[in-house]
Formats: structure tokens, C-alpha cells, sequence
């Protein structure tokens, strides 16, 4: 899920929960009496009929099929949006042109680089993939590490390895994240050092 449709989630669920907060606390307030303090026009009881009067008019079935077909549509296209995979299939390279393109498999860039993850002293386990995030390619990597390895220097050794899959693959403007997973002991409390 890319940045932009998290920060959209991020304000429907505000915008879809602050009056379902709002409506919940008032109907508590109101089934306490409390509301009729704040707000003295308050009724003491809700009176159906009204409601129905507005289903009765006109221009209530066309308008709430309206508003069904929208609202189904967005639901569709937030669906499909979360659906989409940021994995990046074929990396296109410099050199490029109008006699031919020079493409790069991104699965294979990232199995080779964990593959050569897994040859570091103190890693137990790599997996690494070439998502699209924010519109630049990103070599996203989680390692499984020994809990007596030595960090730091795994650290050093890892960005060796990402800088050297950079250069071999000249892809422009490749970004990095790598995340150090720490397996606990068995029967003790994990450790790092």
C-alpha cells in the first residue's frame, strides 16, 4: 500500500468516525437525559413519522440510488487500490533506447541479493523483494539474525552488499530497506548486542 492511499485511509476513517463518535455520544447523553441541559430543544421521545414523509417525496429513491452507485464505485476502487502490489516485475535500465530496451527481472535481483544475504556471517534466513513506493524503486530486505551476531558489522557488511547490488544493476535512483529480525534463544529471552 503506497503512502498516498494510507493517508486516504487515514481521513475517510476520521471523516466516517468522528460523527459516528459524535452521534454516539450524543445518543447516550440524550437516553440519560443529559443532552436537554446542553441542548434544550431536545425531544423527549423520536417521532417515526417524519422519517417516513421523507421516504415518501419524490426525490428520495432517485437520490439514495445515487448515492448507492457512488458509494459502490468508491468501494470498488478502494478495493482495487489495496489489491494492487507495490512488487516491481521488470526494472527498466539505462541504455535504453530506440534500438532495444535492456530490462532487469526485479524477483531475480532480489533473490540474488538474498541469496548473498544468507552468505553473512551471523544471517539465518533473507528474504528481499523490489517494491514501488513514492514513485522510485526500493530493494525492501528482512534478514533472520543469529542472536550472537555481531550488528554493527552486519550492519557495515549489508550495506556493502545493497551499495554493490546498486552499482551492478544501475538502476537509477534505487533505494534501500533493510529490517534485522533478531531470533529469540531458545528457552531465553533474545539478546542483541
Amino acid at each position: 500500500m503506497n503512502r498516498g492511499l494510507r493517508g486516504l485511509n487515514r481521513v475517510v476513517a476520521f471523516v466516517v468516525g468522528l460523527p459516528l463518535v459524535v452521534v454516539g455520544v450524543a445518543a447516550v447523553l440524550w437516553w440519560t437525559g443529559t443532552l436537554r441541559d446542553v441542548w434544550p430543544q431536545t425531544p423527549d421521545v423520536l417521532d417515526p413519522r417524519r422519517v417516513q414523509e421523507v421516504v415518501d417525496t419524490g426525490w428520495f429513491g432517485g437520490v439514495a440510488a445515487a448515492c448507492g452507485v457512488v458509494l459502490a464505485l468508491l468501494a470498488l476502487w478502494w478495493l482495487a487500490a489495496h489489491l494492487a502490489s507495490p512488487r516491481v516485475g521488470t526494472l527498466r535500465l539505462p541504455g535504453s533506447g530506440a534500438d532495444g530496451r535492456l530490462t532487469l527481472d526485479g524477483s531475480a535481483l532480489g533473490g540474488h541479493v538474498a541469496e548473498q544475504a544468507r552468505r553473512l556471517p551471523g544471517v539465518v534466513g533473507a528474504r528481499s523483494v523490489i517494491d514501488r513506493e513514492a514513485g522510485r524503486h526500493v530493494l525492501v530486505s528482512t534478514l533472520q539474525v543469529d542472536p550472537d551476531a555481531d550488528l554493527p558489522s552486519l550492519a557495515d557488511e549489508v550495506a556493502t552488499l545493497v551499495t554493490r547490488a546498486r552499482d551492478v544493476a544501475e538502476v537509477p535512483g534505487l533505494a534501500a530497506r533493510t529490517r534485522l529480525a533478531v531470533r529469540r534463544r531458545a528457552g531465553g529471552s533474545p539478546r542483541v548486542r
